[in-house]
């Protein structure tokens, strides 16, 4: 292979490169891995892969992972390792779309304070798993209503076979809690008994009144706001603690956290799968998950859902690919390291789904209950039906910290990045930043997170939080992937592009890639954008009925982030001089600090990179 070396200049021979960089290229690797490994992929893509055909889902996930994250992902990454800039100043290549960069770390900024909260009541949740009994198992507990019930084995009947099956119920004792009975139900009909005046009374299981009314402590409405909650203020002080330890020097301890954050859960996510293969009922969880439904491809929601599935779960748009990748080497072999993340994070949805299945099949089978009413998606599984689930197998409380501790661990992976998103767009912008200078940025900005954060600690938060997660990603990830696809496709030149890439890998990426970002990426991503706006539905968090004006609130958080692309567009074209004609056609070409990464000069021999 011939061997190509950079001409180096004199002066610049022993500069060492200013930007801090990874020690290791697996440093950067599992890096990527924890954060496109998220609680998403243990929450949702079970949950859609058993509602879409089984096995059959994977067909059109597979499609679209090589024809739109695949490219996608590669073109952010090299992106940031090319020019070795923040997702603010890589858009140095045009200008008018600098919005972008700021798009995507307004998005990481409100992404990091709803991550936040997950993690505070996971590692809440994490202390309760030891104690014995699981206070999640039982109905005499303080926060429990009358209305509470803990279903155990099928010995008994209840007078009438309920859903088919004979169940035994354990009442709850404790009537003087009154709070409203919102939540996520596992199966409505289950829980319901028609009393001496046939009046249909709805019934909560132990975690459901656990996760409703000692953790949330949840309130009547989005209206009533109530008090904080202290319990979930620590957890979320803690939360932001471990986050600011894991990026305080930046690549620096990451680099060294992703050893333990980004392998230890694969590590508890196979014991449990070990456990739960073995359980009785558990061939029965896993069949209704993998079984193929082949007539299910014939339906467009499937591929839809697949598309919107792949594209949410893998972390584009965000900012976090070009952030990390802005401190690799600059010819470190970026397209291995997209087909490695694809097939990895996305593996471990599947893999994860048979860890799921096995335990619901279980439940099922202790229960009495059907699978397909007792899976669910969202917090709904990770803190109601899981942790039910386990606490029917021998050593619950075992079982409960390996599960806690593996979401705490993916969910620390995948904050961590977007705060360093927001960071580094920060850091990028002060001259001559100095360790002690990034310390302050570093502080600040996470204690300010934090506060913003106390929002979702009160008794409406969850109402919040549902609202956050419905609308945050509605229009900016599609508008942030359509408009970078058109201007490297289009406006810096695709081909253009793929020179830039030759010199930086030492081999041409394949022409394949120009097509995708041209041509098959937009139109994809634009289809499924007007899809959803069209199908779009006002929220819901169970039972609860939104009030008219929380579809208001909910698109006011969707623009939040998309409105920096046109307010920087306009922006940029009235700061320049000239005709206006002239102006215009400046704001959308590469300005003069695009370009390679400033220690390109330093790389001296390109060979050592193949595809």
């Amino acid at each position: 292979m011939k061997t190509e070396k950079f001409v180096e200049d004199p002066e610049t021979e022993k500069e060492a490169p200013t930007r801090m960089k990874w020690n290791r290229s697996l440093d950067f690797l599992l890096s990527l891995i924890g954060y496109g490994v998220g609680i998403g992929n243990i929450w949702r893509f079970p949950y859609l892969c058993a509602k879409n055909g089984g096995a059959v889902f994977l067909i059109p996930y597979a499609v679209f992972m090589i024809t739109l994250a695949l490219p996608l992902t590669f073109l952010e990454l090299s992106l940031g390792q090319y020019s070795g800039k923040s997702t603010y100043d890589v858009w140095d290549l045009c200008p008018a779309f600098r919005g972008l960069g700021a798009a995507a770390t307004v998005f990481s900024t409100i992404n990091s304070m709803y991550f936040n909260m997950i993690l505070a009541w996971i590692l809440y949740y994490l202390v309760h798993s030891f104690m014995s009994p699981l206070p999640w198992t039982t109905c005499d507990n303080w926060w429990n209503t009358d209305t509470c019930i803990v279903k155990t084995v099928k010995e008994v009947a209840l007078n009438s076979s309920i859903n088919g099956t004979d169940q035994t119920f354990t009442y709850g004792l404790n009537q003087t809690y009154g709070i409203n009975e919102t939540g996520y139900l596992i199966n409505e009909n289950i829980f319901s008994v028609v009393n001496s005046t046939n009046i249909s009374v709805k019934h909560f299981t132990a975690s459901e009144e656990f996760w409703n009314h000692n953790v949330l402590r949840i309130s009547a409405g989005l209206g009533d706001f109530g008090t904080m909650q202290w319990h979930l203020v620590v957890a979320m002080a803690v939360g932001w603690l471990m986050i600011f330890g894991c990026i305080v020097k930046g690549v620096k301890t990451v680099g060294k956290v992703v050893y333990v954050t980004a392998t230890l859960p694969y590590v508890f996510i196979t014991i449990i799968l070990v456990r739960a293969v073995t359980l009785p009922g558990a061939i029965d969880g896993i069949k209704f998950y993998i079984i193929p439904d082949i007539s299910k491809l014939a339906n467009v929601q499937v591929w839809i859902q697949a598309l919107m599935q792949i594209f949410f779960s893998m972390g584009i748009g965000w900012g976090g690919f070009t952030t990390m990748a802005s401190y690799n080497k600059f010819n470190n072999n970026i397209l291995r390291d997209t087909v490695i993340y694809c097939c990895i994070g996305e593996g471990t949805s599947f893999y994860a789904g048979f860890v799921v299945f096995s335990v619901l099949g279980f439940m099922s089978h202790k229960t009495g209950s059907l699978v397909e009413d007792i899976v669910n998606t969202g917090p709904g599984l990770a803190f109601i039906t899981y942790p039910e689930a386990l606490s029917q197998l021998p050593l619950p409380q075992l079982w409960a910290v390996l599960f806690f501790l593996m979401l705490l661990f993916v969910s620390i992976d995948s904050m961590f990045v977007s705060v360093e998103v927001v960071i580094t767009t920060l850091t990028d912008l002060i001259p001559n930043l100095t360790s002690k200078t990034r310390l302050m940025v570093t502080a600040s900005t996470c204690f300010l997170m934090s506060l913003f954060t106390l929002v979702y600690t009160t008794q409406n938060g969850i109402y919040i939080f549902q609202l956050v997660d419905w609308y945050m990603a509605a229009l900016t990830l599609f508008s942030i992937t359509i408009l970078e696809s058109f201007v490297v496709g289009w406006l810096y030149g695709a081909d253009r592009y793929l020179d830039d890439l030759e010199m930086m890998l030492g081999k041409r990426p394949p022409v394949i890639f120009k097509y995708l970002w041209r041509f098959l990426n937009p139109i994809l991503l634009t289809v499924v954008l007007i899809f959803t706006l069209v199908k779009y539905q006002p929220p819901t968090y169970g039972d609860y009925v939104y009030p008219n004006y929380a579809p208001a609130l909910g698109w006011i958080i969707a623009l939040a982030s998309c409105l920096p692309i046109p307010i920087w567009l306009v922006k940029d074209i009235i700061n320049r001089k000239g005709p206006l004609k002239r102006r215009i056609k400046t704001a959308f070409e590469p300005n003069k600090n695009w370009g390679p990464a400033k220690d390109y000069k330093l790389t001296y021999d390109t060979s050592e990179t193949t595809l």
